[in-house]
């Protein structure tokens, strides 16, 4: 519900338009082909206007070149308001900030299905708080540990900013660790209920299948979770000595997890297969998306490396606060659940080092390290080993990492609250960064979102709602009240439940 009340009610980038346009060509034609941006947005030099985000087919049709899953996960939304667009109020199309750049020709029936699909992925990152409650339980972690983490993911990384655009990277986070939970599940099921455990797996090869339909660069998690997977056959029995144990052994460990591993990796090979069936059928390679080299091609990864970890504009770190302070706690991790703290290091890693390697490692006008959120949510393992072990810290230490928590809230509230589409618009006229706005977005402290926002309006759909209420429309505000107090009721919950969950106090 917090994440309703700081969308902006828009879609705030042309690739956000391009998906959003597959999304209404999927419900209203069943079909992929898309018109594309009639004006210039963000090709890069040299291409023709109006080319950004699509490729010509082999059938002479326009196709978006940006992964497709999200576009089938919102077709919920586009026919809730395509089913609603009749009954709803038109003042309530005008909530939204009438000052925006804009990629589609404003009009209520338009202005409607761009505000209510612009929702999507809220419900992503709601979906992927509770899933990621879900894994740390399922790791072992205490209830009060993995609410907890889900409370700090949702309000102290870039999650939240994120669940503000269309872009595709809340839902590679969801689909990645919905993976995750189905393969930790298999591992506690495994003895005592081998055909559940089976069934996990499937589920979670169907995930991986399904999460290189939402971004190509999700199939770099794929040694990762295979790997975790299979992290019962390296670990052997409890007790046996990893140096007298044979490959018979290791086989026997594997045994009961067999039927399951290999249906888990038919699903996610299908689901590959799918996509280069896809490729193949609309631009006649499999292995092209339909960008041919236009947008970005491999270069030496030093610069986004080290970006992607300190640079003001882009660091990791900076912009996933809450996930910094776990850091604390990672050796814990790595005693308490070696094979989840394993798979998120190398899921960071690989993802890291293949996004630099790439010249458009940035995310183009993307909020902080773009590429690398989807791995947000399996770096906060650290911070739920860290909540699990605070009790035993000095009060001090207690009370700094609170104090951290709630200012990495207070940190990503303000960047859910304002446009990065708006500040990098800004920078572009600014005569300090002229004809280098990417650089200096990159590296220069003043032209981080972290200070530059200070001079941005708020972006919020809700306060459009009070300003309509105001000119005597209430009705989306009555909407947003509502979304209030069942937030608040949530809460409630959560406070409640971390109440019975209170740590033993320290000796």
């Amino acid at each position: 519900m917090l994440f309703l009340w700081t969308a902006p009610g828009r879609i705030q980038f042309p690739d956000d338009e391009i998906v959003f346009q597959t999304t209404a060509s999927l419900v209203d034609r069943g079909s992929l082909a898309i018109a594309g941006i009639a004006h210039r947005t963000g090709e890069p030099p040299g291409r023709p206007p109006g080319t950004f985000g699509w490729a010509e087919g082999r059938d002479g049709r326009r196709y978006g070149f940006f992964g497709h899953g999200l576009s089938l996960a919102a077709t919920p939304m586009y026919a809730l308001a395509r089913a609603t667009e009749r009954r709803v109020p038109f003042a309530w199309t005008r909530a939204v900030r009438s000052d925006h750049f804009t990629f589609h020709v404003r009009e209520a029936r338009a202005d409607w299905h761009h505000l209510v699909v612009s929702l999507t992925n809220c419900f992503v990152t709601a979906a992927t708080v509770w899933l990621l409650v879900r894994w740390v339980a399922w790791l072992g972690f205490s209830g009060r540990a993995a609410l907890w983490t889900g409370v700090a993911y949702a309000t102290g990384t870039a999650a939240w900013p994120y669940s503000r655009t269309f872009l595709s990277e809340p839902l590679s986070a969801m689909v990645l660790l919905a993976a995750a939970v189905a393969i930790a599940q298999a591992h506690a099921l495994r003895g005592s209920r081998p055909r559940a455990a089976d069934c996990r797996l499937w589920l979670a090869g169907a995930a991986a299948g399904f999460a290189v339909h939402v971004h190509v660069l999700n199939v770099v998690a794929w040694p990762c979770l295979a790997a975790y997977a299979l992290w019962p056959l390296a670990a052997g029995p409890k007790g046996q000595d990893r140096k007298t144990r044979s490959f018979g052994t290791c086989l026997k460990a594997l045994a009961p997890m067999r039927r399951g591993s290999i249906g888990a990796a038919l699903l996610a090979g299908l689901g590959l297969g799918l996509l280069l069936l896809g490729q193949w059928l609309r631009f006649g390679d499999p292995l092209e998306t339909g960008r041919f080299g236009h947008y970005s091609a491999w270069t030496w990864p030093w610069t986004g490396l080290w970006a992607q970890m300190l640079a003001p504009g882009r660091s990791l770190w900076l912009y996933a606060p809450a996930a910094t302070l776990g850091l604390v706690g990672l050796r814990a991790a790595l005693r308490s659940a070696p094979a989840a703290t394993w798979l998120a290091l190398s899921l960071l890693v690989t993802r890291w080092l293949v996004v630099s390697a790439r010249t458009d490692w940035y995310g183009g006008w993307g909020l902080g390290p773009r590429h690398l959120v989807p791995a947000i949510p399996f770096v906060m393992i650290g911070f739920a080993a860290a909540v699990e072990e605070l009790p035993t810290r000095a009060v001090a230490v207690r009370r700094l990492f609170w104090i951290g928590v709630a200012a990495s809230a207070a940190l990503t509230g303000w960047l859910a609250t304002r446009s990065i589409f708006e500040w990098m618009i800004a920078l572009t006229n600014d005569p300090r960064s002229a004809g280098h706005v990417l650089e200096t977005s990159h590296f220069a402290w003043w032209a981080s979102p972290i200070a530059g926002f200070a001079s941005l309006q708020p972006d919020v759909l809700a306060l459009g709602a009070v300003r309509l209420a105001r000119a005597g429309h209430p009705g989306l505000l009555v909407g947003f009240a509502i979304v209030a107090l069942v937030g608040l009721a949530a809460a409630g919950l959560v406070a409640r439940a971390l109440g019975r969950a209170r740590a033993p106090a320290a000796d």
